[in-house]
């Protein structure tokens, strides 16, 4: 099936965590698409720019007209919502800050139907950081813990490598390394993003707002009785469920912004789901939405998410664009499917490589507390990192 040609968009989601069920999801043929891209929100159909302004309200109007949209909202995206942050000047990455394409309808796919993966063993792939950097920053945000500034800050390295595959084969090439609710590959021509995330960011359902922080992360071990007393011992663990708690508390917080008082719950807490990699720690908090909330003001409360940013999230996300060399883009943004109506599932944009040209773009990070060791923040970060290598080849 062929993918990415310059004059469309195309988007495939697979997993469960899009429709509750194992059905791959294939758009074509978008009415139009949104790009915001250097301040400015555009939105073109056919070749031409139709209707420009606010990003939000522009895809708000999409989906009030029948709409369904697929994209996804940039980590930089916040510089949009928090106008008096004073955002650094870094490297361009080429990726816009949000990009969604509104479809009138989709096709039911397996995901066999796409191309078959290419093999390209031994890809090259270089971090933009050197271990020593990388430990570096961790150093330099427990410093910032010690001062009171801060309880907990997510930091990251960006990884490059060529890229030899269409983004459709790609994705089964990645969602076969390791199978995730939320997989997805989108096409937009000039640049793809491909995500397997495992991680909930928002999903509405009627006015039930749900979200799913990730926090704590252990390698799999290939001996059954190894891997369960890992995965008990993650469960067990005081520094990762501190970590865990950090975040549903910053979660419970932005939900109560557009949840009715009283409503928000914790449903699921210090939870390990297991992957084919990895273990994982998750938790689930949910509110009631006041009369009337939008999109729009869902995402002006709660973006970017809290498990990839820290706490308190507003000096977090200053001492990341103080620290880290480079822009984020896709990754530690949400990417996902808004339906007409008001629903819509956004994951977290962890797992996720950015295309754009031959060059590849893979970013993975930690959440950094006082009780870090530097060495083995940035072995996590290589663990996360394991199924895109594997993917890749790398």
């Amino acid at each position: 099936m062929p993918m990415g040609r310059d004059d469309r968009a195309v988007a495939v989601l697979a997993g469960r965590g899009w429709f509750g069920d194992d059905r791959v999801a294939l758009f074509e043929s978008p009415d139009c698409i949104l790009r915001f891209q250097g301040g400015r929100a555009l939105l073109s159909s056919g070749g031409r720019v139709v209707a420009s302004g606010d990003p939000l309200r522009l895809i708000e109007a999409r989906l009030n007209e029948g709409c369904t949209g697929v994209g996804f909202f940039g980590y930089e995206f916040f510089h949009h919502l928090q106008e008096d942050f004073n955002a650094r000047q870094k490297p361009p990455d080429g990726f816009p800050d949000a990009c969604f394409a509104f479809f009138s309808s989709f096709d039911t796919i397996s995901l066999e139907e796409l191309e078959a993966p290419s093999g390209a063993n031994g890809v090259p792939v270089e971090s933009n950081v050197k271990p020593e950097e990388f430990m570096a920053m961790v150093d330099a945000v427990r410093r910032y813990i010690s001062a009171g500034d801060v309880y907990q800050v997510n930091i990251s390295q960006m990884f490059t490598f060529p890229f030899r595959w269409t983004c459709g084969g790609f994705l089964r090439r990645f969602y076969s390394a390791q199978p995730v609710p939320y997989a997805c590959c989108l096409d937009f021509g000039d640049f793809s993003v491909i995500s397997g995330s495992m991680e909930l960011f928002l999903r509405r359902t009627g006015r039930t707002l749900t979200t799913g922080p990730i926090k704590g992360t252990r390698q799999r071990a290939s001996d059954p009785d190894e891997d369960r007393q890992i995965r008990e011992e993650l469960r067990q663990n005081e520094k990762e469920r501190a970590e865990n708690v950090m975040i549903v508390d910053l979660m419970r917080n932005d939900l109560g912004r557009v949840c009715e008082f009283g409503s928000v719950r914790v449903g699921r807490l210090f939870e390990v789901e297991t992957y084919s990699t990895l273990h994982q720690m998750v938790s689930e908090v949910s509110g009631r939405l006041r009369p009337g909330v939008s999109l729009g003001d869902i995402i002006r409360a709660s973006f970017p998410p809290g498990s990839v940013t820290g706490a308190p999230k507003r000096r977090a996300l200053e001492i990341i664009e103080e620290l880290e060399p480079h822009r984020r883009g896709p990754y530690c943004g949400a990417v996902g499917l808004l339906l007409p109506g008001g629903d819509f599932v956004l994951s977290v944009g962890i797992r996720t490589v950015g295309v754009r040209g031959s060059s590849g773009y893979y970013w993975a990070g930690g959440g950094i507390t006082w009780g870090s060791v530097p060495e083995m923040e940035y072995g996590e970060t290589l663990v996360k990192a394991r199924a895109v290598l594997r993917a890749i080849g790398g």
